[in-house]
């Protein structure tokens, strides 16, 4: 990496989201009125104010800017994690997260990024529009939903319902509860603004895909619910099921053609990290699954290696083994990612997937027209020719690494489900299909991808050769531990939450809620 220095920015301070909640009044007389009675020019003045904390929020859920925060904040944890990406470079002699040393200086980052660049500006937001831009409020709901949730699928309990006003922590279970009703909430209002003088002055501010408009953001909130149900539905399928069907029922559906990406990034973060400073390649699921399927999208993801004795081949690392130079796997394969591509958060094919799962589960729908609509709409999203790859009965191939036979893994060590959907098999490896699939499709959101695969199991990854750390040989790890400068903040509250909600066990080996199969 170019640059990773490792200080603390600023710990994210839930104190400090307190005084935010009453920082923002001086300029609002006013704003509590009825909108009816509002000029012009107020409403001018005022959708200025709030536009300007919208495009930092949406690029702050995952921080594109400067590249290096994200490449602490993501990629050097679940990017890896997920089995999409692996580093060549020793980072720490070779004793870092990727060998399941937990590293505290970047695993700050997975917190405080979100709280401080998403979390807070919303109190900001909340005392602006709760009361009479309630459209607006709503969009700023749904971004709160995307950093929440991703915040609690990394750590565990987190202060996210009461967020500046108390520093009481929800467990997970409460915090996707509220995930749920502010979800609801957003909806329901949204469905109120559509073709409003707000949804035009929105437009102008939303530097997504979905282009301000009010529909689309609903079939998003709709998506991101579904997302969420099927999260949960191991550990509380009645409310799973309650959930999805709101969403699965909703008059204006779901992300079905469009995908939630953020356009205005500077510079794609890991098309900088990985052709730029090559910090990032390849994993070895990638080419394993990829390779075995003679799946067209590999050569969309990831560039041919350059590396002696595997030059024009696709190559990838397996996690946790033992590098010594970077050189060694540096030439391996690049992400196949340009600087100017937008990030991407959310896509219509994961939504099919997640529809196939719901519709596995009896809730509605064919699981089969669902599963190939959603692999039909990820060749589609990447310009990928799907040719017969529907009826493929190939399979995962076996991982070989060209440098060191000690990190290869073996036909049998890896999964054996196909493409083709097959009604004669059972629903586990009906499910297996549907979450594979997703993790190729979910590709280049490795958080996402990590967080499904602790949930279902799928797709059979690799554990790591180097283990520093208590986690049991041949297991994942299944969170990240409290960083010190964020316990540092409120230990009293972090406290009480690992013990109520955690066993006691701030631990990177310790199950969340949700990741039971």
């Amino acid at each position: 990496m170019k640059k990773i220095n490792i200080k603390n920015i600023g710990a994210a301070l839930l104190g400090v989201a307190l005084l935010f909640s009453t920082s923002c009044t001086k300029n609002l007389e006013g704003i509590n009125d009825d909108q009816k009675g509002i000029t012009a020019e107020d409403l001018e003045q005022d959708y200025a104010q709030i536009k300007s904390f919208f495009p930092g929020m949406m690029n702050s859920i995952m921080k594109v800017n400067p590249e290096w925060m994200y490449q602490i904040q993501q990629n050097l944890n679940a990017d890896i994690f997920s089995g999409y990406m692996m580093t060549p470079t020793p980072f720490g002699g070779n004793v870092n997260n990727a060998t399941y040393f937990m590293m505290d200086g970047w695993n700050n980052f997975a917190i405080n990024v979100p709280i401080e660049n998403v979390m807070n500006p919303w109190l900001e937001v909340k005392s602006l529009t709760e009361e009479n831009y309630k459209d607006w409020y709503s969009i700023s709901l749904i971004l709160k939903v995307f950093a929440g949730h991703r915040i609690v699928d990394i750590f565990g309990p987190f202060n996210y319902s009461d967020f500046g006003t108390s520093t009481k922590f929800d467990s997970e279970e409460e915090a996707y509860n509220a995930f749920f009703a502010d979800l609801d909430y957003a909806i329901t209002t949204l469905e109120g603004y559509k073709n409003s003088e707000s949804e035009v002055a929105f437009a102008g501010t939303d530097i997504s895909t979905l282009n301000g408009s009010y529909t689309k953001w609903i079939q998003l909130a709709n998506s991101l619910r579904l997302r969420l149900a099927m999260r949960i539905s191991n550990v509380d399928p009645a409310l799973a099921e309650t959930e999805a069907k709101k969403s699965l029922t909703h008059a204006d559906g779901l992300l079905e053609t469009d995908d939630f990406m953020i356009t205005h990034v500077f510079n794609h973060p890991i098309s900088t990290i990985s052709q730029g400073w090559g910090d990032i390649l390849m994993g070895a699921p990638m080419e394993s699954i990829l390779g075995g399927y003679s799946d067209p999208r590999m050569e969309k993801y990831f560039l041919p290696a350059a590396g002696s004795g595997v030059e024009g081949q696709i190559r990838g690392i397996r996690q946790g083994i033992n590098l010594t130079d970077k050189a060694e796997y540096g030439g391996f394969s690049k992400v196949n990612i340009n600087s100017g591509a937008p990030l991407q958060l959310m896509t219509a094919s994961e939504t099919y997937f997640l529809r196939a799962e719901a519709a596995l589960k009896g809730w509605g729908g064919d699981a089969k027209s669902l599963y190939e609509s959603g692999i039909e709409r990820s060749f589609a999203q990447h310009g990928a020719e799907i040719g017969s790859y529907l009826s493929s009965s190939a399979k995962p191939a076996a991982y070989v690494d060209p440098l060191h036979a000690e990190n290869n893994v073996a036909l049998e060590d890896v999964s054996q489900i196909t493409v083709n959907w097959d009604d004669a098999i059972s629903d586990e490896e009906r499910l297996e299909k549907i979450i594979t699939q997703k993790w190729i499709a979910t590709f280049p959101d490795g958080q996402e991808a990590w967080s499904e695969q602790r949930r279902t199991g799928y797709p059979i990854l690799f554990p790591v050769v180097i283990n520093h750390s208590d986690i049991p040989d041949g297991e994942f790890i299944s969170r990240l531990p409290y960083p010190a400068d964020f316990k540092a903040t409120n230990p009293t509250a972090v406290q009480e939450a690992v013990d109520n909600y955690l066993g006691g066990n701030d631990k990177p080996e310790t199950k969340l809620w949700w990741a039971k199969y």
